[in-house]
């Protein structure tokens, strides 16, 4: 079990033992309103609760026993309040513990430049895609994209322009893809989508959308730049390894820009495979 795991398990634990204990508080508040109750009975009305019993008590007696009953139960309710505000000081503290937790997770799967998804939650998510296909007999594609060009406009333009230039091309992807597929910056200028309950067509007209999405962009904008990518698209068949998917359209992608840059300079493009980590236990054990 990894650490985030076992910090999750841990406070679930605690949280089950917090909502216990605050039960068995209410439990006691209970009772003792029971037991307070028919003290008062007993005191107050002596005839209805001692019917059958023949009592000589010394009224002397009674203002004491009453007093001391008063009392009693102010003690009581100091207790319970102190109790009462432990345990909510507790649930404070964890609901903390928690929002720390969920947000450290937050900032560990995202990019911070672009607020997509980055490559330590590709490696989680595939798997589970995948397995999810599997089961419910449906397709999944995914989509490399490789911006062209893109040491250029950081030389041109400096560091902070290239980052404007991946946060542009980043709204773009999540305008044009939907909101159950999942875009990743696997890396520099290198972003994966993947499309669920999608087959290759259906994810070929998806890239289709976003180079028009980008071309409008293009006429639109006054950057000083014009974004261009280069797209590849595979999709998972079954039995296949997702590795051999991936370099299936790592392949495509290279094909794609090496044909563009012969065209333009009339030399081939080498091919640079992208290094994915995928545990494919975790794709049979989600399966």
């Amino acid at each position: 079990m990894g650490t985030g795991q076992q910090q999750s398990a841990d406070l679930y634990r605690e949280m089950r033992a917090l909502h216990s204990r605050d039960w068995q508080l209410w439990s006691i508040c209970a009772l003792v309103i029971v037991v307070i109750a028919i003290g008062f009975a007993a005191f107050l009305l002596p005839n209805l609760v001692w019917a059958s019993v023949v009592l000589r008590t010394d009224h002397r007696f009674l203002p004491q026993l009453f007093f001391g009953l008063i009392t009693l139960i102010v003690l009581f309710n100091v207790y319970i309040l102190d109790q009462k505000r432990a345990l909510n000081r507790a649930q404070t503290e964890m609901l903390r513990h928690l929002m720390d937790a969920s947000a450290a997770k937050h900032v560990a799967i995202l990019d911070p430049l672009t607020n997509l998804f980055n490559r330590r939650f590709m490696d989680e998510a595939i798997p589970r895609e995948v397995s999810r296909s599997m089961r419910n007999g449906s397709e999944i594609s995914f989509v490399l994209i490789d911006l062209d060009d893109f040491k250029d406009v950081n030389t041109r333009l400096g560091h902070f322009g290239g980052d404007q230039y991946l946060r542009d091309f980043s709204a773009l992807l999540k305008k044009t893809f939907r909101g159950s597929d999942t875009v990743v910056r696997l890396g520099g200028d290198e972003f994966m989508i993947m499309l669920p309950e999608t087959g290759s067509q259906q994810a070929h007209r998806a890239v289709e959308r976003l180079e028009w999405e980008t071309k409008w962009w293009n006429q639109g904008t006054q950057t000083g730049y014009q974004i261009s990518f280069s797209s590849g698209v595979a999709t998972y068949q079954w039995g296949a390894k997702i590795e051999e998917v991936l370099e299936s359209a790592d392949q495509d992608l290279y094909r794609v820009k090496g044909e563009r840059k012969a065209s333009a300079k009339g030399s081939p493009v080498p091919h640079y495979a992208i290094p994915v980590q995928i545990n494919a236990a975790a794709i049979a054990a989600e399966a």
